[in-house]
Parts: structure tokens; C-alpha cells; sequence
């Protein structure tokens, strides 16, 4: 039983090292994103390794909105103390009109090992998309519309009275 128990503590021992070796950091802490529908917003997030070795580092949001993204780069390794910027483009969909607060996720994993050990950060994202940029160009355009309509009547009229 003392054997077992000694194995255990080991073994944990081992894996706590393996954890404390990997290590994420991000600058800034949380992103805010104001877009038109139609249009888009960009941020930098910094992904720094603060661990004591190479990491394997994986970038991206809440699954439902995934499509409104687009992250560069999303997979990418550092060495320890090394940090990349990653862009985070929101495109929000034609549908989309409001507030919106999710997370973005900053994941890494140990590039030299077999366990499937790793940490993280969650960031807080808050998007505001307003979709008066597709109203007011829909507006435009039937206002333009009519204008011409009224004009080539106006014409019309001219051409068979004179």
C-alpha cells in the first residue's frame, strides 16, 4: 500500500513538473470590437510563453462565433519568454445587430511531450455591431432610385408634350 501510494505521489510530482514547464501569457486582457455590419474591426492579442520551454500555441473564440473571425496566426510554436501578435478580424454576419460578450482562448501544449498536458487563458470579448451602415446604404439607393424614376418620367412627359 505504501508503495502505491509513494508510485502516486511520483508520479504526480512528474506531472506537476511537466505543467509548471509550459506557460501562456496574453497582453491585453480582454478585446473590445465595434464594426458595421458590411464592415470589420481589428485587434492585436500578444501570446506570450512564460514557460520554461518550446510551446505549441492555439488561438480562437467561442464556437458560435467562430465564423465571425478570422485569427492570424491561429497555430503557431514560441520558445520560452518569446511572444507573437495575433490579429482577431471581426466580420460580423449580415444577421447580426447588438451587444455581444463571449471569450477568446489562448491555449499552449508542450511541444516536446507525450502527455496531453497544457494551460491556458480565457479573454473576455465584447463586440458592438450596429447594422446602420447597411440601412443607411439601402436608404441611398432608394432614394437614388426613385430620384431616377422620377426623372426619366419627368423626360418622358417633356418628350411628348414637345
Amino acid at each position: 500500500m505504501l508503495k502505491k501510494i509513494l508510485l502516486c505521489i511520483i508520479f504526480y510530482l512528474i506531472l506537476l513538473q511537466t505543467v509548471s514547464a509550459i506557460g501562456v501569457g496574453v497582453s491585453p486582457g480582454n478585446l473590445n470590437f465595434s464594426a458595421q455590419v458590411g464592415s470589420s474591426d481589428s485587434k492585436s492579442l500578444f501570446v506570450i510563453n512564460t514557460g520554461t520551454e518550446d510551446s505549441t500555441y492555439k488561438v480562437y473564440v467561442d464556437k458560435e462565433y467562430a465564423d465571425w473571425f478570422d485569427i492570424a496566426p491561429d497555430n503557431f510554436t514560441l520558445s520560452a519568454n518569446e511572444h507573437k501578435e495575433v490579429i482577431l478580424e471581426l466580420k460580423p454576419p449580415l444577421s447580426a445587430k447588438g451587444e455581444f460578450d463571449f471569450k477568446a482562448y489562448a491555449v499552449s501544449s508542450s511541444s516536446s511531450s507525450d502527455f496531453s498536458v497544457g494551460s491556458g487563458i480565457k479573454i473576455p470579448v465584447h463586440a458592438s455591431v450596429s447594422n446602420s451602415g447597411i440601412m443607411a446604404g439601402t436608404l441611398l439607393v432608394l432614394i437614388a432610385g426613385a430620384g431616377g424614376v422620377y426623372y426619366i418620367r419627368k423626360n418622358k412627359k417633356r418628350e411628348t408634350i414637345g
